[in-house]
This record gives structure tokens, C-alpha cells and sequence, in this order.
């Protein structure tokens, strides 16, 4: 056989086995279901009835030697280029 024709037959076998692959494969879907999450007592805001804060490291002084930088409140002011064709 003739070298052209061996390439073009190994071309066509590569090019049907992957449209019988996507065929296969996009008709062979199972619907996937995963149950809800279920819903306990414990969901609720009493859990945050007892919960303690430690705010010691607000005490820190290394936390104290914090300053602040800028103006507050922020002033944004004009900003973005001039306009070149502005007359």
C-alpha cells in the first residue's frame, strides 16, 4: 500500500475513535445527587451565648505604638488625567 494512504487511514480510525469517545461519553451521563447538608439543633445562635473575647492583646504596647498615618477621613480629591482634548 501506499504510504499516503496509510496515513490517511490511520488518520480517520484516530479521527471516528474520538467521535465514538465524545459520543459515548456525552450520552453515558448518571445524575449525581448530594444529599442537603443535614440541619441540627446545634445551627443556631445560642451556640454564641458563652463565647468569650480576649482582647489583652489590645493592652499590648507594641499595639499602643501604633500610629496613624495620613489624613482620616480620606479625602479622594480629583483624580485621573487632565483631559488633552478638553478645549
Amino acid at each position: 500500500m501506499n504510504s499516503a494512504n496509510t496515513k490517511l487511514y490511520t488518520l480517520l480510525i484516530v479521527i471516528a475513535g474520538l467521535a465514538l469517545g465524545y459520543l459515548y461519553y456525552s450520552n453515558v451521563t448518571e445524575e449525581i445527587t448530594i444529599p442537603a447538608a443535614p440541619i441540627s439543633n446545634a445551627d443556631n445562635l445560642k451556640s454564641f451565648q458563652n463565647m468569650v473575647i480576649d482582647f489583652s492583646i489590645l493592652d499590648n504596647p507594641t499595639y499602643r505604638a501604633l500610629g496613624i498615618n495620613g489624613e482620616i477621613p480620606v479625602n479622594p480629591g480629583i483624580t485621573g488625567k487632565r483631559d488633552i482634548f478638553a478645549p
